[in-house]
This record gives C-alpha cells, structure tokens and sequence, in this order.
C-alpha cells in the first residue's frame, strides 16, 4: 500500500505537463453542410480532428462546437505549431476550410462568419416534396446554398420543408423557388409549413 500512495504523487507530476492547457487559437466558421441536425454528427466524424503536415512537421485542428442553428463551428489549434505558426486567424480558417473539404470529399466547407447583422436577414421556408432521403435532401440544400446572398439553408425531407436566411439585398423567395425548379426539386407552392418571417 505504501507503494502504491507514493507513486501517486509521481505520476501526478508526470501528468501535470499534460493537464495544464496550451494556449489555443480558435476560429469561428461558418459551415456549409450542416442542412439537418443529424449533419452535425457527420461533421464531427468527418471534421472533428484534421491534420496539418508540412515537411516533417504536423499539427491537429479540432472541433470544439458546433452551433447547429447559425451554422457555425469552432476549431481550436496550437498557435505555436510549426504548420500554423504565424498564422493569421484567416488564414487559419482558409487551411481548416481545405483540410475539412478534402476530409469531408466535399460535403462541408468552413467559410468565414457571417457579417449581416441579424436585423437585415429574412428567412423563407419553402414547401419541397419528392425528396425521400438524405442525398436528395442534400442536392436541395445545395441549390440553395448557392444562391449569392444565402448565409443559410436548411432542409427537412421528413416533412417536406426548405429554409433559407438571407440578405433581401441579394436575394429573395423567387429566386430560392428557381434554384429548387432548376435542381429538379417539386416546389409546393400552397405548403402548409410554408412561413415566410
């Protein structure tokens, strides 16, 4: 018993180094991809640690949250590791966006954060039918996605729902209705889940 009481103290020595935290950096993006909350388990799966090598030297990036309701995550990484060292915050995030692109084949980007102020973007939803999974749900949400002025979409197969967030500037419900049309999804004009805020 003895020796195990004073081997105690010498590991907690040993672990001190590896309880104290580094100072980490971290970078708020906005995802693309996150269309259904079910989404935010993938991108932890697909994105949840990404590796930087550079040479002989490599560093990790991980997803410490996620907010499923902006879109947005944030990634923590070591400042001071040789790949991202001297790194602006940008620049960081254009090197997460790669990483979870290439990790991802694609399903997920990391762009910057949203700069429109919450009172300027209008959210439209959209009744959609003949998507009966996730990939046909996923192309609507990409129709969307890529309409300049979406800062973010949403689609619910399940129950038949399309939403967009978007600068009015940009934007509007006429062109979302086209974008849905031209990716061959059935736009149900007359939706009762249909709710333009």
């Amino acid at each position: 018993m003895k020796t195990t009481l004073a081997l105690i103290p010498a590991l907690l020595i040993g672990l001190a180094p590896a309880l104290a935290p580094a100072a980490e950096a971290l970078v708020k993006c906005r995802i693309t991809g996150l269309f259904q909350p079910d989404r935010v388990d993938d991108l932890r799966r697909q994105g949840g640690t990404l590796r930087i090598a550079q040479g002989g030297d490599s560093a990790e990036v991980r997803l410490v949250e996620v907010d499923y309701d902006d879109a947005e995550a944030t990634y923590a990484y070591d400042p001071d590791a040789r790949p991202l060292k001297g790194m602006s915050a940008e620049k960081a995030r254009e090197r997460i966006d790669q990483l979870l692109r290439a990790a991802s084949r694609g399903a997920f980007a990391a762009l910057p954060p949203s700069t429109l102020p919450a009172d300027r973007r209008q959210e439209v939803r959209i009744g959609v039918a003949g998507l009966d999974c996730k990939g046909c749900a996923f192309g609507a949400y990409r129709a969307l996605a890529k309409v300049d002025g979406v800062e973010r979409a949403t689609v619910d197969f399940k129950r038949g729902v399309a939403t967009a967030r978007f600068d009015p500037a940009k934007a509007s419900r006429d062109a979302l209705v086209a974008a849905l049309k031209k990716a061959e999804v059935e736009v149900i004009e007359t939706s009762p889940d249909r709710a333009d805020k």
